[in-house]
């Protein structure tokens, strides 16, 4: 079972993309820090909720922590979005980078996300490589766009998807036990066209996975052992293409001397995950949190 406390959320304030949609962001404060604000978010069928707890953890070591809400999620509403994962990417991660920024007064920002809450600021960066300056550092976990339809189950799996999507005209989250929320027509296609293909490419053929080249910030990317939903593979697949001198992969296995061979969910949410897996993330952050940082991480 995922682990999941009761809901603790503070108040949200709001910002609008320049897409009109309305994004509910959470702020766990801390008015003094020695390091960039950190963002936190997570990925499809999910909302907030999920990020809290680890919002608290990293808050009491220092940072001063921020919830991104995807729109249409939680208390986040679609505006003029498709919505897909480039509308996402393109113009709601400019607009919360833009009022953390505004609010902090700061330059930088961490981003630490699950799922598709990881590729979706380096889509953002790989089509506005000058922006990488905004983003200290990023750790993405069990985030991968090309590898769950390497085999003929994942197959079987992706022709489902386009099935029930076309039934329900949606992907129903809550039915089929996937999460909270429910995702609308436009990601959940594009998504399966991405894994399908085994190319990770925009509708205009931009080549996404051709532009992580470009990308050489601070990176540590963590994967489940047991993830079906983003397979190992695809997950060091997105890894292997980025650019970065300051990166790292960890695989959470048994094998690997964690305590459980990590499913999708409780990569991010659960006890284990807290207990072994947030303090990762927080040994990352900290070492390349601050501005100018160039040490590597063994």
């Amino acid at each position: 079972m995922t682990y999941m406390k009761k809901n603790s959320l503070p108040k949200p304030s709001f910002v609008y993309s320049k897409k009109n949609s309305k994004l509910a962001l959470y702020r766990f404060p801390l008015r003094s820090s020695i390091y960039p604000p950190v963002i936190i978010t997570h990925g499809t069928f999910s909302n907030a909720s999920i990020c809290q707890e680890l919002a608290k953890f990293l808050n009491k070591e220092g940072f001063d922590c921020w919830i991104y809400e995807w729109s249409g999620h939680g208390r986040s509403e679609f505006g003029d979005l498709t919505p897909d994962a480039e509308d996402y990417a393109l113009c709601d991660v400019p607009s919360v980078i833009k009022a953390v920024q505004t609010e902090t007064k700061q330059k930088k920002c961490i981003w630490v996300a699950h799922s598709g809450g990881g590729f979706l600021p380096l889509m953002y960066m790989a089509r506005n490589n000058d922006r990488q300056k905004e983003i200290q550092a990023l750790v993405v976990l069990g985030s991968q766009t090309t590898g769950a339809g390497k085999t003929f189950f994942h197959k079987i799996g992706i022709i489902l998807v386009r099935i029930i999507m076309r039934l329900f005209g949606q992907m129903p989250g809550p039915l089929f036990g996937l999460g909270p929320e429910n995702e609308r027509m436009g990601f959940m296609p594009q998504w399966c066209r991405w894994n399908w293909t085994g190319k990770w490419r925009g509708y205009d053929k931009f080549d996404y996975l051709e532009a992580m080249k470009k990308i050489t910030i601070p990176v540590l990317c963590i994967a489940g052992g047991n993830d079906k939903i983003a397979p190992p593979g695809g997950c060091y697949e997105l890894f292997s293409a980025l650019n970065s001198q300051n990166k790292k992969f960890i695989l959470a296995s048994k094998k690997n001397g964690f305590t459980e061979d990590y499913n999708h969910p409780r990569l991010l949410a659960s006890q284990n995950s807290q207990n072994e897996i947030w303090p990762v993330i927080l040994v990352f952050i900290k070492l390349y949190g601050k501005t100018g940082t160039s040490r590597e991480m063994r």
